[in-house]
């Protein structure tokens, strides 16, 4: 069957890609533990709350989500859960990464890209990121992926990466070092790159979760076209001994008819 041979080819550079996408999410995950407890650190330095030196954007403003779906089908629903938190904010202005995500006339679309033009052309992302920190442009940066928790786990995230949140109890913090120069101009900084770091890190974790089901609805695919290959084997060998059959006896009647058998 043709379609075997298809399912095969997706099911092969599922495998030739799991592996390598596994280890780079578990040493991505580990950057972001320390990028997090490094830009926590520093946006709850006790003098910028005491300075009240932080971001706040308009509670008003729309919010700017990023959607990061696959190029590519045989992977499940995944594609599925994005577009329909896609569809679902209906207010956000939207960034679509994957070519699955592309949906004619979207509100809000500020981007389009496939995944492999958002490999080679990152750029253009980080420059909306930058714009919408710097401007205060909107409420909220969230990123909508599906997350790679582990081989048995892959469920959809909205991870807000802007604005970062204010601890509930500073008291709990004890850093209080002095920053020297533009001090909302760092910060803005910092925060953009934050940002743009964790839509690369999202990315690289849907990657992974994207290749693990395609590599599960594959294995699955091959498995029903075995039972329907055998199925119709089934049915082509009974229908060839009935053949058989039908034959042997007409041959043995037409004998009986010339008198080649005495009964």
């Amino acid at each position: 069957m043709r379609i075997k041979n298809i399912v095969k080819v997706m099911n092969f550079h599922a495998l030739l890609h799991i592996d390598a996408a596994r280890r780079m999410t578990e040493k991505y995950i580990r950057m972001e533990s320390e990028v997090q407890k490094i830009i926590d650190i520093i946006v709850n330095n006790r003098n910028f709350i005491l300075d009240k030196i932080a971001l706040n954007p308009h509670e008003d403003a729309p919010q700017l989500n990023i959607y990061i779906g696959s190029d590519y089908s045989f992977c499940g629903g995944l594609n599925k859960l994005v577009l329909n938190a896609m569809l679902h904010d209906t207010d956000a202005d939207k960034i679509t990464i994957g070519r699955k995500m592309r949906v004619h006339s979207l509100p809000g679309l500020k981007l389009a890209m496939t995944k492999e033009e958002f490999d080679a052309h990152y750029e253009e992302v980080e420059k909306l990121l930058v714009d919408s920190v710097f401007k205060l442009k909107h409420s909220s940066i969230n990123v909508v992926y599906n997350h790679y928790y582990n081989a048995g786990r892959i469920a959809l995230r909205r991870r807000k990466v802007f604005p970062l949140p204010l601890a509930a109890d500073p008291e709990g913090y004890t850093e209080d070092f002095a920053v020297e120069g533009d001090v909302d101009y760092l910060l803005r900084s910092l925060t953009s790159t934050y940002a743009s770091y964790e839509v690369r890190i999202a990315s690289v974790n849907s990657f992974a979760a994207e290749n693990i089901m395609r590599q599960e609805a594959t294995t699955e695919s091959l498995k029903k076209i075995e039972e329907i290959e055998e199925e119709e084997l089934r049915v082509r060998r009974k229908e060839d001994r009935l053949r058989a059959f039908a034959k042997a006896q007409d041959s043995y009647v037409k004998k009986i008819a010339y008198g080649g058998i005495q009964l």
